[in-house]
């Protein structure tokens, strides 16, 4: 009897002590198993890998667009012979400026023009109002009908570039000669063109910058590349990116930032590669994504202080033209006072 109690407690005892390794050993399992999803969340490359690089060269792709600036300013990147030397140079009266605009005008006819004008128009053009349109600058010259372009063909940067021309730097005086250069009204004449071309510049440099945020930027190339190789990012770009960006193989900076924004927020593929994200992948891309947003405030707020430097050069022209006459009439005043 003694001997059966005792056998049956040993039963029970191994049962119990089967039981708890068994717990033990599901419970090392099913660690190990989180450990694994673990690692597999943290360490998984997502197939949007390739679509990283973009941001990376950002800097190097807004730096290459604004070197484009002083070149395009003195006709630089600008194929058209006609265009190109009213941009670099003075013509030798305000007068022959006006002829000059009127015979390039001929090659950006409207109907409009073209019925009113006859023989003066070389016909429609293909960038019809392409010198006098601001659409030239903001979506690029072409039919009236056409898909916004944010890189600009060579055709079409003529066409921004003559439209800056007409628009921001109008011809207020003619070049000197030597012999008038000497004189001391020649070289007061200097001093207020001087001033006036100040003005000028500054008048332009938000066109001028848009233009060459315009252009093909060859440090896209690389990058392009490279993302076009996520599904989601080449699915966007077939169906978005201008003409241009297609043949060139490389975007302007103005595309590039449309690309960046949009292959996210109006992309539907992105949101698969959302969803196929977790861990310290989805957080990734969410720094990824606060960064793009940064770098746009940044824009905006240099945008904003060039407006202020033209707002403050548009208050000082607005000062001078108030104080200027009651000053020289003060000092007309004084003068005669003094010889009184």
């Amino acid at each position: 009897m003694g001997g059966a109690v005792s056998s049956g407690n040993d039963k029970i005892a191994a049962m119990i002590q089967q039981s708890t390794e068994n717990m033990q050993q599901y419970a090392t399992y099913a660690q190990q198993v989180k450990n694994l999803e673990e690692a597999r969340r943290s360490y998984t490359v997502p197939e949007s890998i390739c679509s990283e690089s973009a941001s990376g060269q950002a800097s190097q792709i807004a730096r290459q667009a604004g070197a484009k600036q002083t070149s395009l300013a003195s006709g630089g990147g600008v194929s058209n012979a006609a265009i190109k030397k009213v941009l670099s140079s003075k013509p030798a009266a305000p007068e022959q400026s006006q002829f000059a605009t009127a015979d390039i005008h001929r090659n950006y006819c409207t109907q409009e023009d073209a019925d009113a004008w006859g023989e003066l128009c070389n016909g429609v053009s293909d960038l019809p109002g392409g010198d006098k349109q601001v659409r030239s600058l903001l979506a690029g010259a072409g039919a009236e009908d056409k898909a916004p372009e944010l890189t600009f063909s060579q055709e079409q940067t003529d066409a921004a570039m003559m439209y800056l021309k007409n628009s921001s730097r109008r011809d207020v005086g003619r070049a000197l000669k030597k012999g008038e250069v000497k004189t001391d009204s020649g070289r007061q004449y200097i001093g207020l063109m001087t001033e006036h071309d100040a003005i000028q510049s500054a008048a332009e440099q938000p066109q001028l910058a848009m233009v060459a945020a315009s252009q093909p930027n060859e440090a896209t190339k690389d990058v392009l590349a490279e993302t076009l190789q996520t599904p989601s990012s080449k699915a966007w770009y077939d169906q978005n990116a201008s003409a241009e960006a297609k043949r060139a193989g490389m975007m302007s900076l103005r595309e590039f930032e449309s690309f960046e924004v949009n292959r996210r927020y109006a992309n539907t593929d992105y949101q698969t590669d959302l969803q196929n994200m977790d861990g310290d992948n989805l957080m990734r891309e969410s720094i990824r994504v606060q960064s793009l947003q940064n770098a746009l405030l940044l824009g905006i707020k240099q945008q904003l202080q060039e407006n202020a430097i033209l707002s403050g050069q548009q208050l000082s022209l607005s000062s001078a033209q108030y104080y200027e006459p009651r000053l020289a009439q003060k000092l007309q005043q004084a003068s005669a006072g003094a010889t009184r």
